[in-house]
């Protein structure tokens, strides 16, 4: 059988979403797979790896990038968006602003890696002619705050930028990541107290309560968390490890892994979001 390929590209900061990326690598490698990894910066030579990057040479395209602010990161804006900052949110801005009223103007798009050997015909239209690939979209978080919620609208933001490239989203992944902000304390490490006129814990030098301790199955005590996820400090570790991997397996075993060798249709999602 013919030996499947993904294209697995993702951005990372912290390298959080690396880690993720690796153990994406690592599974579909024990699959068999053949794997084009690539990370994604601002200083990403398109056109020196053109060739590795045309949808329609792959059975899966995996995209991931940590967030920042509620986003993906501007790399992976420049790359996927017709606007993020480029040239054609730039246009647009020009023409709202001279008050053009040109119907017949071209959008510009923006330039960079070219996703496809068949274009449609025009920006904005589907190529139903496309070689229609699977994909899944990962991202890492910070851990404090809310928990998952903070991955959802980057989630559906990865998702949007292969769907719009005619790619069939079939799995979205998600995990908590080493926080470098408020949250950003090994358990049992107390945050400071924020200043708040009124409070009990007024002034800048205030302190906040003790973690309440609990007790293990093995009489360990550890203390409790401050923020949503427990341990923000060791994360992603074994347990997301695990995760990751279970989730790949998943995907391949799910979608690929059939009795006449021809993937199943795109008519469901694999979630792991933690």
């Amino acid at each position: 059988m013919k030996k499947r390929k993904v294209l697995l590209m993702y951005a990372t900061m912290t390298k959080n979403t690396e880690k993720v990326a690796v153990w994406f690598r690592e599974t579909f490698e024990y699959y068999g797979w053949d794997v084009t990894f690539l990370r994604i910066s601002a200083k990403t030579d398109w056109a020196d790896m053109q060739d590795e990057l045309y949808f329609d040479d792959y059975d899966l395209v995996c995209l991931g990038s940590p967030i920042v602010g509620g986003s993906a990161l501007q790399a992976v804006l420049k790359a996927f968006s017709f606007g993020g900052g480029g040239a054609l949110e730039k246009e647009v801005q020009s023409n709202l602003d001279e008050k053009k009223e040109d119907s017949s103007a071209v959008p510009v798009m923006p330039k960079g890696a070219r996703w496809r050997r068949g274009k449609a015909p025009c920006p904005g239209m589907p190529n139903h002619e496309n070689v229609r690939p699977l994909g899944i979209v990962f991202t890492t978080y910070g851990g404090g705050f809310y928990g998952s919620v903070e991955c959802m609208a980057t989630l559906e933001q990865l998702k949007l930028y292969l769907v719009t490239h005619d790619i069939d989203v079939i799995g979205k992944f998600s995990c908590a990541g080493r926080e470098t902000g408020p949250a950003g304390y090994p358990v049992g490490v107390k945050p400071k107290a924020d200043y708040v006129p009124g409070h009990k814990n007024d002034g800048p030098d205030a302190d906040i309560d003790d973690a309440v301790l609990y007790t293990l199955g093995d009489g360990t005590q550890v203390p409790g968390s401050y923020f949503f996820h427990y341990d923000c400090d060791s994360k992603p570790g074994q347990r997301e490890e695990a995760k990751a991997k279970a989730f790949i397996s998943d995907v391949v075993e799910d979608y690929f892994m059939t009795y006449n060798g021809v993937p199943n249709p795109p008519l469901s999602e694999i979630l792991s979001i933690s």
